[in-house]
């Protein structure tokens, strides 16, 4: 893509949570005019980027990565289980059973803290309750990662990385394995970390978009 269409590779190497929403769209209508009756077994598509150009080194991450594409190497030292996890939103009205959504769970904030008051009856955002049975599911796997052995300076104790792995990349490595991992550098409000420091701190985790196995090839 960045020798074909290097505008589009800035963009997506920029503001990649704008851009893969984008892409799996047409990825998906593409897909669906060759094949019609995939939707009906398989309602996404999900663009997978690899081979990024810059390499990250887990201790290097810094603010001037953050909502960016990354890609960073390490090995894999705790996996969760699988969750499922709102993808989707609906909430619904308690007081006139009024019907809001879908909202996309984005990880950073809580959707019930603006939806605001019901259009229909005018109560506050308290009387809406999650709608589970319209609301849509994706698969939800946390990992740990820790710096690579030989990349760890002497005297230094290695560091490690949350990753949030979603949907088909799902125990695509166990623990012990060394990854490479392509995804996007977001941050978290931390409410312990601000009691415990006393000023606004957030914390880091990669939300993964490619996930290479080493010892595959």
């Amino acid at each position: 893509m960045s020798s074909k269409y290097p505008t589009l590779a800035i963009w997506l190497a920029e503001e990649p949570q704008l851009m893969l929403p984008i892409l799996n769209e047409v990825a998906l209508e593409l897909v669906g005019e060759v094949y019609p009756d995939y939707k009906i077994f398989f309602p996404d598509i999900y663009v997978r980027v690899k081979e990024l150009p810059v390499e990250d080194k887990l201790r290097d991450l810094r603010q001037v990565h953050l909502n960016a594409l990354i890609k960073i190497r390490g090995v894999v030292t705790k996996r969760t289980g699988v969750f499922p996890e709102l993808k989707h939103e609906y909430y619904r009205c308690a007081g006139c059973n009024d019907v809001k959504g879908p909202f996309f769970n984005d990880h950073n904030d809580e959707t019930k803290n603006f939806l605001g008051r019901c259009i229909v009856c005018q109560r506050d955002s308290k009387s809406f309750f999650l709608e589970t049975s319209m609301s849509v599911y994706r698969n939800y796997q946390k990992w740990t990662i820790q710096e690579t052995p030989g990349s760890v300076p002497p005297g230094r104790v290695p560091r490690q990385k949350e990753i949030i792995i979603l949907n088909d990349l799902v125990d695509s490595a166990r623990p012990g394995d060394e990854v490479e991992i392509t995804g996007i550098f977001i941050n978290r409000f931390d409410y312990g970390a601000n009691v415990k420091h006393g000023f606004p701190v957030f914390t880091t985790i990669i939300e993964a978009n490619n996930v290479k196995r080493f010892g595959d090839e």
